[in-house]
């Protein structure tokens, strides 16, 4: 991972312009009465049988669970800047040298699933997954491929993405 001053970073980021969009930093998903409900009696039978079998440590992180997901879970996603360039990815104003990127994936299933996966080499940093909006996913991967390498074997979303759909969570 290469350093560079404030200035230079700033120029590199401005530079990235080959292909530019704003998307949601994620997915927001409409949840009615009845999945609150659902997930309501899912969370007390899961805290009753962590008090039946006696593990308190458990019941904490369950009813911890359930207040982050009432509390962050009915945020309005924000909308972030994606530049991709010659140097790197820019997301949300952070540059990701190609370098920096171990390889990326297309997950193109309109309606369902329009998403950039980016893998980093650092074992420390998260997969990123940018939403593509209305961006066009052929002239895209063309020119990433020039830079990175791409994950063939994903055929579709990851499954934790596929789960999260699926659960509205």
């Amino acid at each position: 991972m290469q350093t560079f001053s404030p200035d230079v970073r700033e120029a590199i980021i401005q530079s990235q312009d080959a292909f530019v969009w704003e998307a949601p930093n994620f997915e927001r998903r409409f949840r009615g009465s009845q999945w609150y409900f659902m997930m309501a009696v899912v969370a007390v039978f899961l805290i009753a049988y962590a008090v039946w079998t006696a593990n308190f440590l458990f019941a904490f992180i369950i009813l911890l669970s359930a207040i982050l997901l009432l509390l962050v879970g009915n945020q309005e996603p924000r909308s972030v800047l994606v530049q991709i360039g010659e140097n790197g990815i820019v997301y949300n104003g952070k540059l990701h040298l190609y370098q920096d990127i171990q390889n990326f994936a297309i997950a193109y299933e309109p309606p369902l699933a329009k998403v950039l996966y980016l893998e980093l080499r650092s074992a420390l940093a998260p997969r990123l997954t940018i939403q593509l909006e209305d961006e066009d996913p052929l002239p895209l991967r063309a020119f990433l491929r020039e830079y990175i390498a791409e994950d063939l074997d994903l055929q579709g979303e990851h499954f934790s993405d596929t789960m999260a759909r699926l659960l509205k969570l």
